[in-house]
């Protein structure tokens, strides 16, 4: 139905943006790639399964990564 052909469209455009730079992404990119609040954001940080920061460094994390777990979790709202 409607989600999954929602679904389908965001797979397609994080998978165009996979291939572009930068390889790093902010908080600020994933707010706007997600299209997600803060505090949504801050709740997605802290899932234990959640990619690690990149190098360490606060807020950065590498793209490969986050688009990784993003096809990996299964978002049915069952």
């Amino acid at each position: 139905p409607l989600i999954e052909l929602k679904l389908d469209e965001l797979f397609n455009q994080l998978s165009t943006v996979q291939k572009e730079e930068p390889i790093v992404l902010t908080n600020d990119d994933l707010k706007k790639m997600f299209q997600i609040s803060d505090s949504t954001l801050n709740r997605l940080i802290k899932a234990v399964d959640f990619p690690k920061c990149w190098y360490g460094i606060r807020g950065h994390y590498p793209k490969d990564k986050i688009l990784n777990w993003f096809e990996q979790h299964d978002y049915d709202s069952d």
